[in-house]
């Protein structure tokens, strides 16, 4: 219990951190969101920054910005006028999230599928997949989306290259999304199960005569599952945070565009709005992570 006790007291501490470091670098930027490409009457400026806030000290403007996020008011979008933040993130966040969950799944079931193919199938096929994982693990995702969008949506005509409309919408995002991790989790995966094929608890089940489908799960599978384990709460937390650019390219009006479109409009509320909920969702990701592995090997608990 007082484990978990001091990571929340460390979550909480990293939130407060990662608020400070966003309020200082939206406010140090040069310039301020309303002069951006526009010349507005010295007048009309300065009744904005007041209603807005702005005019105020900044050590004003950081106790009144922490007092709305603790109460969770963001307050209103300085490019969507009138919309609340909170309202445009209730919008946008389901669509990240469930982007988000399915790479995620297809990301755990390609990289176990493929490693396990690399552990223990035919040499041919792992050493093609040795070589498949390595170039994917390199592979960057806008490049990979701009792949699919070109050979599979505009030439094929298979599936649609922009929008959330549908299932066909998801496929290639997600493949975007979650083809290079797979690689890396399939090379981890393969990695801690040739580590079990040599250790000692692995051959004594091989002296012992266990049925090879029990031997395969038990004494196999599950043991090497510690390495994957370790990875997905940061796996997890970086579909989420990492699906920037992939709602950029495919046009999906998730929160991940909102967020870039956010910082190039140099819109205040919008963009420390989406770091929190985004710095939320990392952190407990991570905390499930960390405690799936303890779970699995009790091991982990006295490092």
């Amino acid at each position: 219990m007082s484990r978990i006790v001091r990571r929340l007291l460390s979550s909480l501490l990293l939130l407060w951190a990662v608020f400070t470091l966003t309020f200082l670098l939206t406010r140090f930027a040069p310039g301020n969101p309303f002069s951006a490409g526009r010349h507005l009457p010295p007048d009309v400026m300065a009744n904005l920054l007041k209603t807005y806030h702005l005019d105020r000290p900044l050590w004003e403007q950081y106790l009144l910005t922490l007092g709305q996020t603790l109460f969770g008011n963001w307050g209103t979008s300085y490019k969507a006028t009138g919309i609340p933040v909170s309202e445009i993130i209730s919008q946008t966040l389901p669509v990240s999230l469930t982007l988000g969950v399915l790479a995620f799944v297809a990301s755990i079931l390609l990289g176990l599928t493929a490693g396990l193919l690399i552990g223990i199938g035919p040499p041919w096929i792992s050493r093609l997949l040795r070589y498949g994982t390595t170039l994917l693990v390199g592979l960057p995702s806008f490049l990979l989306a701009a792949v699919l969008i070109d050979v599979v949506g505009l030439h094929a005509g298979l599936l649609p290259v922009a929008l959330w409309e549908g299932w066909q919408s998801a496929v290639l995002p997600v493949l975007a999304l979650s083809i290079a991790p797979a690689g890396y989790l399939a090379r981890i995966f393969a990695t801690s199960m040739e580590e079990t094929l040599e250790s000692p608890f692995y051959r004594t089940s091989l002296a012992n005569g266990i049925v090879s489908s029990r031997r395969l799960i038990f004494h196999l599978i599950l043991p090497s599952m510690n390495a994957v384990l370790a990875l997905v709460g940061p796996l997890a937390a970086a579909f989420l945070t990492g699906s920037f650019v992939v709602e950029t390219v495919f046009a999906i009006p998730g929160m991940g565009r909102v967020f870039v479109l956010s910082v190039m409009n140099r819109d205040y509320p919008l963009i420390m709005g989406t770091t929190i909920v985004y710095t939320v969702f990392l952190t407990v990701a991570i905390l499930v992570g960390d405690l799936l592995q303890e779970g699995v090997d009790p091991r982990v608990r006295s490092l």
